[in-house]
């Protein structure tokens, strides 16, 4: 997809603003229209409300409760219809999706409050991604795919260690003055045997 910029979001202090890595991963979706796609960690809503505008049925889901509202106003600003739950990774998701987005924090540190957890991946900058990789095949279609963001600052073999039970295509690069990110698209191997 490309960036639409008639979208608009308006990003409260607290919540994860539209930066470097969102637009990357806006650029990297391909989607059908129908497809059901769920984004974890959607901060303000930019990622999927593209999808919708794209034709996906989209869940929107964040740990953090300001930026579940952001979500929901930012669909009425752009009148989209999109479902936004206040969820931590898959706590409160229910069904399978076609497509599951996460940009996730990446950065290594730990985060003192909830804001911060959306840079924060804690001491490897991986811990978050693990996660959600442990629970995301189990809300995907049988021919779905998850699509995530990663960075150079995670470190490698924690990394590498939690993406070997995948198929990886890696969709998008972008080097930055101070790490390169890559957006990933994953299918679980099991399925795919």
């Amino acid at each position: 997809m490309k960036l639409d910029t008639t979208i608009a979001v308006n990003c409260p202090e607290s919540v994860y603003c539209p930066s470097d890595d969102t637009f990357l991963l806006i650029d990297a979706l391909e989607i059908v229209p129908g497809d059901r796609a769920l984004e974890i960690g959607c901060g303000s809503g930019l990622v999927s409300l593209h999808l919708v505008k794209a034709g996906a049925v989209v869940t929107a889901a964040d740990m953090n409760h300001d930026a579940v509202i952001c979500a929901k106003e930012a669909a009425d600003m752009n009148d989209l219809r999109l479902e936004v739950i206040r969820s931590d990774l898959f706590q409160n998701v229910h069904g399978c999706f076609d497509l599951i987005v996460f940009n996730p924090p990446y950065l290594q540190g730990e985060g003192k409050d909830v804001s911060d957890l959306a840079w924060a991946g804690g001491r490897t900058g991986t811990e978050t991604l693990g996660r959600f990789l442990e629970q995301a095949p189990e809300h995907l279609d049988l021919a779905g795919r998850i699509v995530v963001v990663v960075s150079s600052d995670m470190e490698k073999a924690p990394l590498k260690e939690m993406l070997d039970p995948f198929l990886i295509k890696e969709l998008r690069a972008q080097h930055l003055f101070f790490e390169e990110l890559r957006v990933l698209e994953l299918r679980p191997r099991e399925i795919m045997s």
